[in-house]
């Protein structure tokens, strides 16, 4: 006869049950997006200073600029750190978010279809976004940003009950 399971070990993942995490690469690609972003936002300003003012405009620019790569940086790392996506039998559940927490589940029912994109950046680290699109509830399409290409493919494979790693 075997011992009862401890109270302190959790249960084992039942069959059909997965984590996916953000890539590691993740932050790096969202840092690029900050610093172009803001580098677009502030060079057009910059380069019109002259015209309009003194040297303090280029300084309030530059202040501005760090400032908002030094907020985004903060928020990036605080977003990875509570992303969760979580698929079970039923389906996916997705947390996230930094100030304006959501927890978002999908049946496996509700699912219609799925797209998985990649930018030029995202091709780069082998980072992808997953989309996927609902019947029949408010929210008709969930955007899972920052996964592993092969996570994504993953993920899209087991919510459209394919058989994972068939070739077409």
């Amino acid at each position: 006869m075997s011992e009862p399971a401890s109270p302190h070990l959790a249960p084992p993942p039942a069959i059909g049950e997965g984590e996916f995490l953000l890539h590691p690469s993740t932050p790096r690609l969202w840092r690029w997006q900050t610093v172009a972003l803001v580098l677009a936002a502030c060079l057009p300003p910059f380069l019109l200073s002259p015209l309009l003012a003194a040297w303090s405009w280029p300084a309030l620019i530059a202040l501005v600029a760090v400032l908002g790569v030094g907020v985004m940086f903060r928020y990036q790392r605080r977003y990875g750190a509570r992303f969760r996506c979580r698929l079970g039998r039923d389906g996916l559940l997705v947390e996230r978010g930094v100030w304006w927490r959501s927890e978002t589940f999908v049946p496996r029912a509700r699912v219609q279809h799925t797209d998985i994109g990649q930018g030029p950046l995202g091709r780069r680290y082998g980072i992808a976004t997953l989309k996927v699109f609902t019947a029949g509830s408010r929210v008709g399409e969930i955007d899972i940003r920052g996964l592993a290409h092969a996570d994504a493919v993953t993920l899209r494979d087991s919510l459209l009950g394919r058989d994972v790693g068939r070739t077409l």
